[in-house]
C-alpha cells in the first residue's frame, strides 16, 4: 500500500463524491472489494504531503543566530588585539568605578543584556535534569514545531479528520524519517557548521541530541498511530517489522546514552551505538522504501560516508604520509592510576592550546578516545611537535595501558593520530583571565595559560591579571604536573600580575585517587560575546574557603616583577620530578609565585574579588569533575555578575566549561 493510500482519511461515499470549494491536491482514490457477495466501496482524500523541510528551518536559524554572534565576538576581539599591538601597555581606555560603587549608566545596558543572558541561558541548570534552560527550551521548542506538523492539517481539504490515527500516525513517521540525515550531519566530527559559529562537534552535539530525542517520540507516535489504525496489519509484512526493529534499536541506543551510564560503562556505550544506530539506519530504509520516501534516507549515507572519508584522510595525512620518525607514543607511569602518554607528529598548523585528539592504539583495541593536548604547539627542527597527555586510568583501554606501563615503569605502544578537534575560546581579547581546574582538567588549564603567556608576550593579548586556581586530591598527583607548571609561571610577562593558588583536597590519602572522575567531553557551555569594560584592579590576596584551614609558605607575587629562575629540578616533567620531603598539608615546590593551601577553593570569593576588581572583560575557564564545574556556575549566577552590577559598572564575564570523561 503506498504512502497516500496508507495515511489518507475515509469517507464512506460514493464514487462521485464532490469536494466544493477545496482545491484538488491530489486525485480522491476509490477502493472497491467484496466480501460475502456485497460490494463495498470505500473513497479516500489523499491529503498534501507534510513539507518536513521545514522542521529543519528551526535548526538552520539557530545556526544563523551563531555564526552572526560568532562573527560579532571576532570583530571585537581582533579590534582589541589591534589594541594591544599599538600600545605595549595594554590597558582601558576610561576605568569605570568596580562593582557597586560606580552609578549605573544606560549607555551599559547592552552589557547588562549580555551578562542577563549568558546567566539564565548558560549557567543555570534545571533541578534534576541536569539541563540548562537554554538546552530545555530549545528541546521543548523543536519537539513542540514537531507535534504540531504531526497533528496539524496540511491543506484544506475535507474533511478535516488529521487528528485520526490514520493520519496522524502516517506524518510522524514521515518527520522522523526526514530528520535523521539532520541528526547524522549535527553528529559530524568534522562538521562545516564548526567553521560557521565557532562551535566545535563536542558542542554541536547538544543540538544532536536534541533532533535524535524528536525522532524518538515521533518514531513511536507513528507505531501507535498505525496500531490503532490497523492492529492486524501492524506487522504483517518484512517491511513493518524492518521498522519495529530500528525503532528498538534508536531506544536501546538512546537509554545507553543517557549521562549516568554514558559516563559509567563508555565503552560499552560507544560500541553499542556504532552498531546500534547502523541496525537503525538500515532497518529504516528498509521501511521506507515501500513508503517511497528513500530520499530521506540515502542522504545519511553520504554525510555519514563524508565524514568517514574525511577522517580517514587525517589519518592517512598524520600517520602515514607525513610519517613521523617514530610512530610510537611513550606511555610513562607517573604514580597511582596516572599516566603520561607523549608522542610526536608532523602537523601542519599545528593546534590550539585546549583542542583534544582522538587516539587509537591498535594492540588494545580499534576503539580511538579524545584526549586533552596538554601542551602547546612548538614545533621542533624536523618538523615534529611534541603532543602530551595526562591520563588518568579508569577502565577499558586506559586501564590496560596502566597494565602495560606499571611493570617497567614505561612502555612504547604504536598510536594512531586524528585531530585536533575542538574550538577552545579565544581568550586573548580579555583584560582578566581565570582558569580553574580539578583533577586532570589541569591539563586544559595550563596550556591555555601558557598560549595567553606566550600571546601576551607577542603583544597579541589584552591579559592583565591571570589567576590559575588548581584542586587536586594529593601530592602524588600534584607531582604529575608540577614541572609543568613551574615551567609556565616562569614564562608569566611583566606585565601580567599572576596569582596561582595549588589546592590539596585530599591530603597524602592514596584512596582518595580512586574517586576523582576524570572530564567529560559531551558536557559543554559556550557564551559568545564579549565586552570590554574598566575598573581599578586592587591585587586580591589569597583566599580560602572560612571553614577551611589554610596552609601557606610563601604568598603569593604578582605584578610587574619578573619571577626568579627556578631550580633545573623544577623543569624536569613526570614521574622523575625530584621532590623534597614537606609536612603533611603543604607541598614540595617552593615557589614564591605558587600559594599552596589544604582544603577546598572557595570560587564563590575568588571570582568575586577578580570579577569586581577587573579592568575590563574576563574570561572563566573551568574543567573537572561535575562538583567543581557546578560550583563555578552557581558563582557566576550570582548578584556580582548580575545585570545591575553590570549596569554599574562590572566586567561581564564569559565562561567555558570543559569536562572530559571516558
Amino acid at each position: 500500500m503506498s504512502l497516500y493510500n496508507s495515511t489518507a482519511d475515509i469517507i464512506t461515499a460514493a464514487p462521485s463524491a464532490t469536494l466544493s470549494h477545496t482545491p484538488a491536491v491530489r486525485a480522491i482514490v476509490t477502493y472497491t472489494y467484496t466480501t460475502e457477495g456485497v460490494v463495498h466501496t470505500l473513497v479516500y482524500v489523499a491529503h498534501k504531503r507534510p513539507q518536513i523541510q521545514n522542521a529543519y528551518w528551526g535548526i538552520f536559524s539557530l545556526i544563523g543566530v551563531a555564526t552572526v554572534i560568532n562573527a560579532c565576538f571576532i570583530a571585537w576581539a581582533t579590534y582589541r588585539r589591534r589594541q594591544a599591538r599599538r600600545r605595549k601597555d595594554v590597558s582601558a581606555a576610561t576605568p569605570h568605578p568596580s562593582g557597586s560603587n560606580g552609578r549605573a549608566s544606560i549607555r551599559r545596558l547592552p552589557h547588562a543584556i549580555l551578562s542577563a543572558s549568558r546567566i539564565v541561558g548558560f549557567r543555570m541548570r534545571i533541578p534534576y535534569i541536569d539541563m540548562t534552560l537554554v538546552e530545555a527550551v530549545l528541546s521543548v521548542m523543536y519537539m513542540a514545531g514537531c507535534l504540531a506538523f504531526a497533528f496539524a492539517p496540511t491543506d484544506n481539504l475535507k474533511p478535516y479528520v488529521h487528528l485520526h490515527p490514520n493520519y496522524w500516525g502516517g506524518k510522524a513517521g514521515l518527520i522522523a524519517a526526514g530528520q535523521m540525515p539532520l541528526a547524522v550531519f549535527l553528529a559530524l566530527k568534522n562538521n562545516p557548521v564548526t567553521w560557521l559559529t565557532g562551535l566545535g562537534h563536542e558542542k554541536l552535539v547538544l543540538m544532536h541530541r536534541i533532533v535524535s530525542r524528536c525522532i524518538l517520540v515521533m518514531t513511536w507516535i507513528h507505531f501507535v498511530g498505525e496500531y490503532y489504525r490497523s492492529p492486524r496489519l501492524l506487522m504483517n509484512e518484512g517491511w513493518k517489522v524492518a521498522g519495529l526493529v530500528g525503532a528498538i534499536a534508536q531506544t536501546l541506543t538512546s537509554i545507553l546514552g543517557i549521562k549516568q551510564i554514558r559516563h559509567r560503562f563508555y565503552e560499552v556505550f560507544y560500541s553499542s551505538h556504532v552498531v546500534l544506530i547502523l541496525i537503525f539506519i538500515i532497518c529504516m530504509h528498509i521501511h521506507c522504501i515501500p513508503m517511497e520516501v528513500p530520499e530521506y534516507i540515502w542522504p545519511i549515507y553520504i554525510i555519514w560516508g563524508f565524514d568517514r572519508v574525511f577522517r580517514g584522510g587525517r589519518y592517512l595525512l598524520f600517520n602515514v604520509i607525513l610519517k613521523p620518525k617514530s610512530s610510537k607514543a611513550i606511555v610513562e607511569h607517573i604514580g597511582s592510576d596516572g599516566l603520561r602518554v607523549t608522542i610526536k607528529r608532523r602537523i601542519p598548523g599545528g593546534w590550539k592550546a585546549g583542542q583534544h585528539v582522538f587516539l587509537a592504539f591498535p594492540k588494545l583495541g580499534l576503539e580511538s578516545h579524545p584526549f586533552t593536548i596538554g601542551n602547546i604547539y612548538e614545533k621542533e627542527e624536523d618538523n615534529e611537535a611534541e603532543m602530551l597527555f595526562i591520563v588518568r586510568a579508569m577502565g577499558g583501554q586506559t586501564r590496560m595501558l596502566i597494565d602495560r606501563a606499571v611493570p617497567d615503569g614505561t612502555c612504547e605502544l604504536t598510536a594512531l593520530f586524528d585531530g585536533p578537534y575542538g574550538h577552545p575560546e579565544d581568550i586573548r581579547a580579555f583584560t582578566t583571565c581565570i582558569f580553574i581546574a580539578g583533577g586532570t582538567g589541569v591539563t586544559y588549564t595550563v596550556a591555555r595559560m601558557h598560549q595567553l603567556f606566550k600571546d601576551v608576550h607577542a603583544l597579541n593579548a589584552c591579559a592583565k591579571r591571570v589567576v590559575f586556581v588548581w584542586a587536586v586530591r594529593t601530592e602524588t598527583e600534584y607531582e604529575w604536573v608540577a614541572g609543568d607548571i613551574a615551567k609556565v609561571v616562569a614564562l608569566v610577562p611583566r606585565s601580567v600580575s599572576l596569582l596561582v593558588e595549588i589546592y590539596l583536597t585530599g591530603g597524602r590519602r592514596e584512596p582518595a585517587l580512586q574517586a576523582l572522575p576524570e572530564l567529560d567531553k559531551d558536557e559543554y557551555d559556550v557564551e559568545k560575546g564579549g565586552a570590554a569594560s574598566e575598573a581599578p584592579t586592587p591585587k586580591r590576596s589569597a583566599s580560602c574557603g572560612s571553614s577551611e584551614q589554610c596552609v601557606t609558605d610563601e604568598k603569593t607575587a604578582s605584578g610587574s616583577s619578573t619571577p626568579t629562575k627556578p631550580k633545573a629540578a623544577y623543569f624536569a616533567s613526570g614521574a622523575t620530578t625530584p621532590t623534597a620531603a614537606c609536612p603533611e598539608g603543604a607541598f614540595d615546590l617552593s615557589r614564591p609565585e605558587i600559594s599552596r593551601r589544604s582544603g577546598r577553593p572557595d570560587v564563590r570569593r575568588i571570582l568575586e574579588e577578580e570579577v569586581t576588581a577587573s579592568e575590563g572583560a574576563v574570561a572563566v575557564d573551568v574543567s573537572g569533575p561535575d562538583g567543581l564545574v557546578n560550583s563555578v556556575r552557581s558563582a557566576l549566577t550570582k548578584p556580582f555578575t548580575g545585570p545591575m552590577a553590570t549596569m554599574r559598572g562590572t566586567p561581564t564575564v564569559l565562561l567555558s566549561v570543559e569536562q572530559f570523561r571516558m
